[in-house]
């Protein structure tokens, strides 16, 4: 990919939580024109992006959806990805002008499928409606009450009507309530946490191996031993070590001779994972976006003053929260966790913490978090997200 864009890939689901798209946030990673250079055009900036994404299979076979600007709409060159691909997000400042409507139904009669960005039920949008697949609704800053008003009329245009920015597990519900079709947002690391509540023998068991396995002094004949006590954790490392992944020589019969091939961080990453993967009700998807940032942390650790298992361990403990729906306060009390990675977790306020937010930013690419790391940095970790995203969907298949 172009080293001067930056790609991420948010998740769009159904009411199940299962995948249905990804939308692909991309940006120029070089300095905007007050710095006296130019931004590439939207156009170069989304075939490099998409590009990169279709040749990789980054997408995973899914629909893909991409922002587009007034800019891109109206340019005379044409878009080369197959439009079976692409669903095409007007921008919400893109206004429904004579112009634009003309492009938006040259390329629809092509095949490419339209979806309207961040609508929150202005008028002057309606005219895009009769070209629109999905109509995206910003529930984060739309009235309730006339969005609810409004809906029985948006499910007349028979398109697909997503909630946008639904931050946390209530709001899923309510916009599930309301009859929405699709779903964007942060609602699967937000899930509603009871005050009090109390961790499950169950869990409590994982916290403990996840204690031992963390400990800086544990030998392998240690590790062996405590991950030998479950037989059916044993059967699921030892099936993912022997898949495709690893491309192993000879089969791996043992726990023991899975640290002595692969090494202990990784045996001890695994079983990390899966047990937590053991105890939680939370959507698999869920997993995938702790596997992504765990993985970045860890590439992006390299040759940096951090140690690449604890930014492993930094990254899938993330989301422990949403994987065991209990207040990480709570969960932290009962791991015996170096005091740095606890700082990060709870208050993200000392190196590591500041390594967490900067992995998130990346996740997200927010301006506001991204702005504040060098451009060497930025587009460092930008490579290690992208490797991230192949690991990361590869083991879930695995996994699943």
């Amino acid at each position: 990919m172009s080293k001067s864009v930056l790609l991420a890939r948010q998740p769009i689901f159904d009411g199940k939580c299962y995948l249905y798209a990804h939308e692909l946030l991309y940006r120029s990673d070089i300095p905007d024109s007050r710095r006296g250079v130019s931004k590439p055009s939207t156009r170069e900036l989304l075939v490099n992006a998409c590009t990169t994404l279709l040749s990789s299979n980054m997408n995973l076979g899914l629909p893909m959806f991409v922002n587009v600007d007034e800019e891109f709409l109206l340019a005379d060159d044409f878009f080369p990805i197959a439009p079976q691909n692409v669903t095409f997000e007007i921008l919400e400042d893109v206004e429904p002008t004579e112009q634009v409507l003309t492009r938006v139904r040259d390329f629809k009669r092509q095949g490419f499928k339209f979806a309207l960005d961040d609508y929150i039920l202005e008028q002057s949008k309606e005219a895009y409606f009769k070209y629109l697949s999905v109509i995206k609704i910003d529930v984060l800053n739309v009235d309730f009450k006339s969005l609810d008003k409004a809906l029985p009329t948006l499910k007349q245009t028979g398109c697909l009507l997503l909630a946008e920015k639904v931050e946390d597990q209530n709001m899923f519900t309510q916009c599930i309530e309301m009859g929405f079709d699709l779903f964007q947002g942060y609602f699967l690391e937000r899930p509603s946490i009871v005050k009090g509540k109390k961790i499950g023998a169950n869990q409590y068991a994982v916290l403990h191996l996840l204690s031992e396995l963390s400990r800086d002094d544990i030998e392998v004949e240690e590790v062996a031993e405590l991950i030998s006590r479950d037989v059916g954790l044993v059967l699921k490392i030892l099936g993912l070590i022997n898949c495709p992944l690893y491309q192993l020589v000879r089969e791996v019969t043992s726990v023991k001779d899975a640290v002595i091939i692969l090494g202990l961080a990784t045996v001890k990453q695994w079983a990390i994972i899966l047990s937590l993967v053991s105890v939680s009700t939370a959507p698999a998807e869920l997993f995938r976006s702790i596997l992504i940032r765990a993985k970045t942390l860890s590439l992006y650790s390299r040759g940096r003053p951090f140690e690449p298992s604890s930014c492993f361990l930094l990254g899938l403990l993330s989301g422990i929260e949403a994987i065991f729906e209990i207040e990480m306060k709570l969960i932290l009390e009962h791991l015996k966790l170096d005091e740095n990675i606890k700082i990060a977790l709870l208050f993200k306020n000392n190196e590591l913490g500041e390594l967490l937010t900067f992995s998130i930013g990346m996740e997200r690419l927010d301006n506001e978090v991204l702005d504040n790391f060098s451009q060497n940095e930025v587009t460092a970790l930008n490579r290690c997200y992208q490797e991230a995203l192949k690991w990361a969907d590869e083991v879930m298949n695995y996994i699943d």
